[in-house]
């Protein structure tokens, strides 16, 4: 075999090796990255509803037109306010929690103190972890924590997420 030639089949055996490398450290961030609350794509949810103990519940709908507000109110929805409640469905899962280890009245959970529905996904939202300041999170029958970057918004005054608060009638 010529000089050139194992030059050559040297530079390619490191190309292929240095492309398996790239690709096995890709395949292990993307195992290592945080995994969504939801598998909901927000482009797809016709519906949300926010239900909490200390507030008033509020219904969204999208339309053709965009987004309203159907509760309780009845006008076209502010649409920053409706993205900071969509990005509640892909909220990054910090720690999930043991099945039967965790009792969910001492997690908040037994009611939920916040819950929101999209679609027929139902989240419920209890208290917050004292130590990292994380919310306690339940979907379906699974235990969670998450970063608290939502509460309270989720806790906001219907007349914050309305397009023009000027519009509704005087309460």
């Amino acid at each position: 075999m010529r000089r050139r030639t194992r030059s050559v089949l040297a530079l390619l055996t490191t190309v292929v090796l240095l492309a398996l490398g790239v690709a096995a450290q890709i395949a292990h961030e993307r195992t290592q990255a945080p995994q969504p609350l939801t598998r909901l794509d927000p482009q797809t949810i016709r519906h949300i509803e926010v239900r909490c103990n200390t507030c008033t519940t509020r219904r969204f709908e999208r339309s053709d037109d965009g987004w309203h507000m159907r509760a309780p109110y009845d006008a076209p929805a502010d649409p920053a306010a409706v993205r900071r409640l969509l990005a509640v469905s892909g909220a990054p899962i910090r720690l999930r929690l043991a099945d039967g280890e965790h009792d969910p009245a001492r997690l908040g959970l037994a009611p939920a103190s916040i819950v929101v529905v999209f679609d027929r996904v139902t989240i419920e939202i209890g208290d917050e972890d004292p130590i990292e300041h994380d919310r306690y999170v339940r979907v379906g029958g699974e235990l969670f924590r998450v970063r608290d970057r939502f509460s309270a918004r989720l806790l906001e005054a219907p007349e914050s997420e309305v397009a023009d608060p000027k519009s509704l009638p005087a309460r």
